[in-house]
């Protein structure tokens, strides 16, 4: 986007600001999904591996890898249930399987969405797995949402400066978001402002009952 080279200073603080919100809002989602995951596996698995295999699914990059991991721990230690880090089972993740290179500027959150969404695999009982899946595929959903939020936020801090359709786009490039899912959110968000401003969408099953009682009502009257 043009725009990003040609902001004022008073632009470019406030974008700088609303992304900081918008990051911070992106690591509380991963923190509260790494702590169900922990939960999930406890009887199976130590807090190191259960923030491992969520690492690896998620594709995180090491810094957001720390930083999850710490806010995770701090969590917790304010719960006073600090997790054992003793190692009870074998690794969950082979390690002959290479773990994809982040892109340019993987910093920022957009690095939650590898393009090929790493599955575990190894040495781990299939309902164990599955369940690990499960728990994965609702964390994914859940970023996806927090990123259409993010970006009403930058809608409503840039009103005065973008349009709706602009401060969303501004977003995804602000955050890196691949383009596969930066048309998601792009799509998700639209759909959300659009009820705010173009008129409801007609139901066609209420059409088609005023139809067919006008067909009946003029049967009737022809008999």
């Amino acid at each position: 986007m043009a725009l990003m080279k040609s902001m004022s200073r008073a632009l470019q603080r406030q974008v700088d600001l609303t992304t900081a919100v918008c990051q911070e809002r992106l690591l509380a989602t991963h923190v509260r999904h790494v702590l169900a995951m922990v939960n999930l596996v406890a009887d199976r698995l130590p807090f190191d591996d259960a923030l491992d295999i969520y690492v690896r699914i998620l594709g995180l990059t090491p810094e957001q890898a720390r930083n999850v991991g710490s806010r995770a721990l701090a969590e917790l230690g304010k719960r006073n249930r600090m997790p054992s880090r003793s190692v009870t089972l074998e690794p969950v993740v082979d390690d002959d399987e290479p773990i994809p290179e982040p892109h340019e500027g993987s910093g920022r959150p957009d690095a939650l969405f590898s393009r090929l969404r790493r599955r575990v695999r190894g040495r781990v009982e299939d309902q164990l797995r599955g369940r690990i899946n499960f728990a994965a595929a609702r964390t994914e959903d859940s970023l996806l949402e927090t990123h259409v939020e993010n970006s009403l936020i930058f809608v409503r801090a840039l009103k005065d400066e973008l349009s709706e359709p602009d401060a969303v786009e501004l977003y995804l490039e602000t955050l890196q978001i691949p383009e596969g899912v930066a048309d998601v959110i792009y799509n998700r968000a639209l759909r959300v402002l659009a009820d705010d401003i173009l008129p409801p969408v007609p139901r066609i099953s209420d059409d088609g009952t005023q139809q067919a009682e006008a067909l009946a009502a003029e049967s009737e009257k022809d008999g």
